[in-house]
C-alpha cells in the first residue's frame, strides 16, 4: 500500500487527484487531514497490509529488475 497525502484548499484540484488515480487502477480515499506527528512518520499511517498484499508486493519486488 502506498499512502500519498495532499494537501488543498480547492476541492476541484483533489476530486481530479482522485479521479485520475481511479483512472490508473488505483483505489483513493480521502481521509480528515492533520499534521503528522513524529510517533505518525515512524510507526506510519492508515491501515496495515494483509497478508495477501504483503505476499504481493514482496513477490513484485523479488521478479522487478536491479
Amino acid at each position: 500500500m502506498t499512502t500519498v497525502i495532499v494537501q488543498s484548499d480547492s476541492e476541484k484540484k483533489t476530486l481530479l487527484l482522485m479521479q485520475l488515480a481511479e483512472e490508473l487502477g488505483l483505489s483513493p480515499e480521502a481521509q480528515t487531514f492533520h499534521d503528522l506527528t513524529v510517533n505518525d512518520m515512524m510507526t506510519g499511517i492508515g491501515r496495515k497490509a494483509t497478508d495477501e498484499e504483503l505476499i504481493t508486493y514482496l513477490n513484485k519486488r523479488m521478479d522487478a529488475p536491479l
